[in-house]
């Protein structure tokens, strides 16, 4: 018995007597224990718990919007394609937690609210975080990007045979070697000319300026006209519009209003003189960026740094508040947008809401160059604020300091409702997601220095140093691009990884390298290129050439260009006798058809019937109304004004030749040219035609086109004839029409 009792044990025989309390006891608990297991709330769930109840939708394993993953810690550092969303130790900075806010736009999660204390739980996690666990999209590296290495000088090839004028053409000579090219015959001296003049001057050769070069028999003739235009005041109006176009130039503001700025102008006149003068480009970009911080600043450099303020405004309707900041963040974006690609050749631009996508820029850099302009800018030129009736402009003799806060010259980019407001990154580019605070500085990758670079004058002569590895590359190109069409490197402002790499990259470091040299001298530079045999090869290439360099990336010929818009109305008027060589002042505003105005109310254009001399003065001094483009112009290639035009677009569309064929000013001016050519070319019609065909287009008439030239206006006189004109009215209506047609010829609108 005692056996099986132990053997098959109840509870009270395996407890000792003096254990049976203490069970009896814990045995009690059990309900309790349980009560409390289930009762008890839950811990509070971690800021990953939060994120993946709210956020994993978009940003989790199965679906990762903007390439952002909010799983991990890890991969939440990595941020999103727009850039880090978390700054480790730095909640309030950290884009993440400014997007939870209910007031942020935009606002996330996009459906439903955080509350406070989930969003105070994503705060502690991320200031728990290690701060040295920083994206690595904040901080950039140094690139390997071709265009920020350092400027180099290479000595040309060496190129043993007569083809080669210029160490430019032994660049080019070396290149046709590697790709098994050859270069073009030498264009005929005619061709040259007309081709040379266009390009320096922007006008065609006069008779007297024909026949004095081609009868000129001294070996350097051509170099000779070549310095002759170069030192012609009208260089400055040709060289100075490419200008106008990188810096937006216009005499309205564009937007609703399109009010007038009476004294954009002065901006334009100083290009205009800067290039006439052979201004130092580093003086030249000097002026523009800073002119106003300059010691020895004078009224014509505060009207340099007109540069900032050349783009589209809209004071009048800029709103108060938050619309008042935002609209002063755009414009600060003009100013920065256009700085970087005119004189550096970089989109910084693009990294205005997020880490720029291709480009080895970070939002930081944006904001740290954004600075120069946010901080630093009290004293920038208002074009606009110029407006009264009798503007005081400063002398360059006033003892008052043009840089005194009390100067007539309106600040410009200073927020006078909070002057003291420091730079801070903008996240998304938003007003309402304001991040941590920048102070001034140049993009990472082309800080080479410790030297603080603290303001816009600074910043100018960071940019200008001898040793920049963009600025004097981007303006040897830009050079290079308006005298052959196209650049050595084909996007001009945009020398990121985008953009294709140089043709030739040596010749484009020879280049800048010989600008730096050369004190920045643009003259110098284009008196080489000019004169070198690659600029004086003909336009024609053999056609079993052709299949080998299509796109001429080799420069084996001369590209043919078109004329551009204000080059051609300038064509025009001077083959016609007409153009008025006056120069400067406030624009002009030729002859509009009237059913035309209507399209702009404000700032309206006049209704003129009739132009005359006054009207007739180069294209450059055409008043520029953002609301209304001279049609013309604009028909014939002349770029926006809204941004920066590098490259202008060349189209051919019928309605060019309905213009030169229809419109009053053609018709106006081939009656002139009809005029000149009856006064200047001979009695006899032979004669005549000869020389309407010389001042059209630069060159003899051949045998066979005399006769087609003839005819055509022997046959137009009997028309004529016959709807009861007398002889010689008809005759001189004959002769007009045939003037007509050569402004219609390809070869009178194209540089060969």
């Amino acid at each position: 018995m005692r056996q099986d009792s132990q053997s098959k044990p109840g509870l009270p025989g395996i407890l000792l007597p003096w254990k049976l309390g203490i069970a009896i006891r814990l045995f009690s608990l059990i309900p309790l224990l349980l009560s409390a297991t289930i009762e008890a709330p839950a811990s509070e769930p971690t800021a990953l718990e939060i994120l993946a109840t709210h956020c994993n939708r978009c940003h989790g394993d199965g679906k990762t919007k903007q390439h952002l993953n909010l799983t991990s810690s890890t991969l939440a550092l990595k941020g999103s394609e727009n850039g880090p969303v978390i700054i480790p130790g730095q909640p309030e900075d950290s884009l993440i937690v400014q997007l939870l806010d209910p007031e942020s736009d935009p606002h996330m999660p996009p459906e439903g609210q955080l509350t406070p204390q989930e969003i105070e739980q994503i705060k502690d996690w991320i200031r728990s975080m290690d701060k040295t666990k920083r994206s690595p999209r904040l901080e950039t590296s140094p690139s390997p990007l071709w265009s920020f290495q350092p400027l180099t000088n290479p000595p040309p090839p060496r190129i043993n045979t007569r083809w080669v004028r210029t160490p430019i053409d032994a660049f080019i000579s070396a290149q046709h070697r590697n790709q098994g090219l050859s270069h073009s015959p030498a264009a005929t001296s005619e061709t040259l000319l007309r081709r040379v003049s266009f390009d320096l001057v922007g006008l065609p050769p006069t008779p007297e300026e024909r026949n004095t070069f081609l009868n000129d028999s001294r070996v350097d003739a051509y170099e000779c006209l070549v310095d002759r235009l170069l030192a012609s005041p009208q260089y400055g109006e040709r060289w100075g519009r490419h200008w106008l176009d990188l810096a937006r130039y216009a005499d309205s503001s564009g937007f609703h209003d399109d009010l007038h700025r009476p004294h954009a102008w002065r901006y334009r006149d100083y290009v205009i003189s800067s290039f006439n003068e052979d201004k130092p480009y580093h003086q030249f970009l000097t002026e523009q960026l800073a002119g106003d911080l300059l010691p020895s600043a004078s009224a014509s450099t505060w009207v340099a740094t007109g540069f900032a303020r050349n783009g589209p405004s809209n004071e009048n309707n800029m709103g108060a508040g938050e619309f008042k900041e935002r609209y002063r963040y755009d414009q600060l974006d003009d100013a920065l947008s256009t700085t970087a690609s005119v004189f550096l050749g970089i989109t910084l631009g693009c990294a205005r809401c997020h880490d720029h996508k291709y480009d080895p820029i970070t939002q930081r850099d944006y904001y740290r160059f954004l600075a120069y302009f946010h901080d630093a800018t009290k004293k920038t030129l208002n074009l606009d604020s110029l407006a009264g009736p009798s503007p005081q402009f400063l002398p360059s003799s006033s003892k008052q300091k043009p840089h005194d806060d009390h100067s007539p010259l309106a600040a410009v980019f200073t927020d006078h409702d909070n002057p003291s407001e420091p730079t801070r990154i903008l996240w998304r580019g938003s007003v309402r997601n304001k991040g941590p605070i920048v102070s001034a500085g140049v993009p990472t990758p082309l800080s080479t220095s410790d030297r603080e670079i603290q303001d816009r004058l600074d910043l100018a002569r960071w940019m200008t140093d001898a040793t920049h590895p963009l600025t004097w590359r981007v303006i040897a190109n830009r050079v290079w691009a308006f005298h052959f069409g196209e650049g050595l490197v084909q996007t001009p402002s945009n020398f990121g990884t985008r953009a294709q790499p140089p043709t030739h990259p040596d010749l484009l470091d020879y280049l800048a390298s010989k600008l730096v040299s050369r004190q920045g001298s643009l003259k110098q530079l284009h008196r080489e290129i000019v004169t070198s045999s690659t600029y004086r090869q003909t336009s024609e290439k053999p056609a079993r050439d052709l299949d080998k360099d299509p796109s001429n990336l080799w420069w084996t010929r001369m590209n043919k260009r078109h004329l551009e818009s204000e080059i051609l109305r300038d064509a025009i008027l001077a083959t016609g006798g007409n153009l008025n060589l006056e120069a400067g002042g406030p624009g002009i505003k030729p002859r509009i058809r009237p059913d035309l105005l209507s399209a702009s109310q404000r700032n309206k254009w006049p209704d003129l019937q009739e132009e005359g001399p006054q009207q007739w003065r180069r294209s450059v001094y055409i008043y520029v109304k953002r609301q209304l483009p001279f049609p013309m112009l604009e028909l014939f290639g002349s770029p926006g004004t809204s941004h920066s035009c590098a490259k202008r677009a060349v189209s051919q569309v019928p309605t060019q030749a309905l213009v030169l064929l229809n419109d009053q000013f053609m018709i106006q001016q081939a009656t002139a040219f009809a005029q000149r050519v009856r006064a200047e070319g001979g009695s006899d019609l032979e004669s005549q035609l000869r020389y309407a065909h010389t001042l059209a287009l630069g060159k003899g008439l051949s045998h066979s086109h005399e006769r087609e030239a003839l005819d055509f206006v022997h046959r137009q006189k009997d028309l004529l004839l016959k709807k009861g004109l007398n002889d010689s009215p008809a005759q001189a209506e004959a002769l007009a029409l045939y003037c007509q047609v050569l402004f219609n010829l390809s070869e009178f609108v194209y540089i060969e």
